[in-house]
């Protein structure tokens, strides 16, 4: 793969032709792997903003969710939930993120792992930092987890080799995540969530008369 469309792939996440696109959207499935910078006004500050989205039908499925760069999960922002399934699933907001996206036609996975960060001068809006992790193309996994074989969802990933014939694996810190999205890309009409996860949230107006009555 060239430098420039690796490049690419790293940053905007995996890239197909028209129509497998095309395809894709007639499905009704919605994934969307794009991290964007954002500003907090309140807080001056940046951030990368991330939606965890997608899931299946029988016949294919694209499914993207995020972590932190240390492998643990990170907690949603705002959890969305809609009548239309395979669309986005809840909204994370963080400094830095690390990206799983997957696709899946049938019994044949693609891969794709990226971790994500800002770079910059305090003050001035920082730039988006990209790194490659793993990319695995047309891995297979024989087990149907949309069907007949559901009970092993979360225990089953598809192998990938390299051109040589060698195994490929991503490293084993992303286990459980690559667990997750093989389960999001065999999630049949899917409306929740496979990786992010609910955290707590902090109620100014509360934490604000705690602070008066201390």
């Amino acid at each position: 793969m060239q430098e420039s469309r690796l490049t690419t792939l790293t940053r905007r996440g995996l890239m197909f032709p028209v129509g497998i696109r095309e395809e894709i959207r007639k499905t009704g499935i919605r994934c969307r792997p794009q991290v964007e910078i954002v500003h907090q006004d309140r807080a001056n500050q940046w951030k990368l903003r991330a939606e965890e989205s997608g899931g299946a039908v029988v016949q294919l499925g694209h499914y993207v969710g995020f972590l932190g760069p240390d492998g643990s999960p990170l907690a949603w922002l705002q959890r969305v939930q809609s009548l239309m399934p395979n669309g986005t699933h809840a909204v994370v907001v963080e400094r830095e993120l690390v990206r799983v996206e997957m696709f899946r036609y049938e019994q044949t996975y693609d891969l794709l792992i990226t971790r994500h960060w800002l770079e910059g001068k305090e003050g001035k809006r920082p730039e988006l930092r990209s790194e490659l992790l793993f990319l695995g193309s047309r891995g297979t996994l024989a087990t149907e987890l949309w069907g007949r074989d559901a009970a092993f969802r979360g225990g089953a990933q598809p192998t990938f080799f390299t051109r040589s014939g060698e195994r490929s694996a991503p490293n084993s810190l992303w286990l459980d995540a690559t667990l997750k999205v093989t389960e999001g890309v065999c999630c049949v009409g899917c409306k929740h969530c496979h990786l992010l996860e609910a955290g707590i949230v902090v109620v100014e107006e509360k934490r604000d008369a705690l602070e008066v009555m201390a």
